[in-house]
């Protein structure tokens, strides 16, 4: 087995947590492509905040988005992981995600619409008001 097979193993074994931070890597990663192209400084951005969010080595860091980036992108697995996360995580956590995905948003100093439509769609699947999606941006 792989490391990444046998990291992906461990954290889901982990669940909560493990799975929470699969999620969370998920959504953060999917962001990124929406505006039709992946930036380098997009990656180095997710991979700073995950390594920062949750305290990964960058080793784990680069393996959670490898998970992320295999994962499937379709509207049931990504309500899927929302019903989770919402089921895992606090009010306070799911609007630190909307304001890390706020920040991939920016992170190739462009805004599209497409990618603020997503977080927009994401936050709904997370059951969070618009005015705290705005205020997220601040964060």
């Amino acid at each position: 087995m792989s490391d990444y097979l046998k990291f992906v193993e461990v954290q889901l074994k982990q669940k909560p947590p493990g799975a929470v931070q699969l999620a969370v890597a998920t959504f953060l990663f999917k962001v990124m492509p929406v505006d039709g192209e992946t930036h380098p400084k997009e990656l180095e951005r997710l991979k700073r905040i995950l390594s920062d969010e949750f305290g990964l080595e960058e080793d784990n860091a680069e393996k959670l988005i490898e998970y992320a980036r295999n994962e499937a992108n379709s509207a049931e697995r990504l309500n899927e992981l929302a019903s989770m996360l919402k089921a895992n995580a606090g009010h306070q956590e799911l609007l630190t995600l909307i304001s890390h995905m706020w920040e991939m948003v920016f992170a190739d100093g462009r805004m599209h619409e497409t990618e603020i439509l997503f977080v927009e769609r994401v936050a709904e699947l997370l059951d969070i008001p618009e005015e705290d999606v705005a205020a997220a941006m601040s964060l």
